[in-house]
């Protein structure tokens, strides 16, 4: 049998056939074999090799599962050689189709549409919170206001926060699509003045909602504002669902239709 095939053309073949996943024993057995002209018996791979006359077997029922060796019996004794190194390739093709499909299988289970609900309160976090929503969104996406809360929110929520959501609603180019209340009006018109990502339309004070809604339908998500004034936080029930999102859309765009 040849000695040194470890080494083929400067290529460390062992070790690349373990990092195909070849076991060490496996990989010795492998590469005894690749050594000789004609098939052999396990006694020569065994004297080759130094390992254990169990081992080599096991290894032998391995390489043989996996079609890398043949097995043909000569004169009543089995005999091993390699098979085509073609086998490789295509056992590793195969190997990475079943990847392909598995990661796709994994990938559709973690984006599955399920509900999620939490609650945030205190500008800090309402302002993390829409920020973080624009900036999950792609670029150019459509956000829908239902309900914009009246001066004591703007004064004590919106004013402060202003300035660094809108830096974020810019850099993501989002158009801001709301619908207000006409007693809302003065105190919506005079910050939004010149804020041409702004489609402003009010609806009839009759009505009006205590509440808000934003809502998301590029990522699923929608809030529900409870208005902040002198003595009570801002706070934002985020719900991500996505047959609630377009539910809500379709509202929206409904009481569009009544809006000035």
């Amino acid at each position: 049998m040849a000695q040194n095939n470890n080494k083929l053309g400067g290529r460390n073949i062992k070790s690349n056939l373990e990092k195909l996943g070849f076991s060490a024993h496996d990989a010795t057995v492998y590469l005894a074999l690749l050594g000789t002209k004609e098939p052999i018996i396990a006694g020569p791979i065994i004297s080759e090799t130094g390992l254990h006359r169990n081992i080599v077997y096991t290894s032998l029922e391995h390489l043989l599962a996996r079609k890398l060796v043949a097995e043909r019996a000569i004169r009543g004794k089995k005999h091993f050689s390699i098979a085509s190194p073609t086998v490789i390739k295509d056992e590793f093709a195969r190997k990475a189709l079943l990847a392909k499909e598995t990661r796709q299988t994994i990938t559709e289970a973690m984006t599955h549409d399920a509900q999620e609900i939490t609650i945030h309160s205190g500008n800090e976090e309402y302002l993390a919170l829409l920020t973080g929503i624009l900036s999950s969104m792609p670029k150019g996406s459509d956000k829908y206001v239902l309900g914009t809360g009246g001066e004591a929110f703007m004064r004590t929520t919106m004013r402060p926060i202003w300035k660094h959501y809108h830096k974020v609603a810019e850099a993501q180019e989002i158009a801001i699509h709301m619908l207000g209340y006409e007693s809302q009006r003065g105190a919506i018109e005079p910050d939004i003045a010149g804020l041409d990502y702004y489609d402003v339309h009010y609806l009839p004070n009759e009505i009006e909602n205590p509440a808000g809604l934003h809502i998301y339908p590029s990522v699923g998500i929608v809030l529900n504002i409870i208005y902040s004034d002198k003595n009570t936080p801002v706070t934002a029930i985020k719900i991500k669902n996505k047959a609630l999102t377009e539910g809500y859309l379709n509202l929206f765009k409904n009481l569009r239709k009544m809006a000035s």
